[in-house]
């Protein structure tokens, strides 16, 4: 349990919703977002990197990540192959939730 002497940050967990951009497709989206996943996981402050596809429209997408800290997720974002795939420009951010777990 933390306290105020303890200098360690919580585990991060991000909710990010993505969705196609326009002239992309799904799928080529879905093909990346799978590279993406499969580079990620590897980081060593990633517990936790998933990508989920929504059934009812799959032009959206769901990232669930665990990060051990906020530092770990801003030097996911200096990563060369986040950078990669952030350049294709084949999703937009619909939004970011910062989450911390209660137990």
């Amino acid at each position: 349990m933390s306290d105020s002497t303890t200098t360690s940050q919580p585990i991060l967990w991000i909710s990010a919703g993505l969705k196609v951009s326009v002239n992309q497709s799904a799928e080529h989206a879905k093909k990346e977002l799978n590279v993406l996943q499969r580079q990620t996981i590897k980081e060593e402050g990633c517990i936790f990197f998933d990508v989920l596809q929504h059934r009812d429209d799959p032009n959206s997408f769901t990232l669930w990540e665990e990060w051990i800290n906020e530092a770990a997720l801003k030097e996911h974002f200096n990563q060369v192959h986040t950078k990669d795939y952030l350049a294709l420009s084949l999703t937009e951010v619909t939004y970011i939730e910062k989450l911390v777990k209660l137990t």
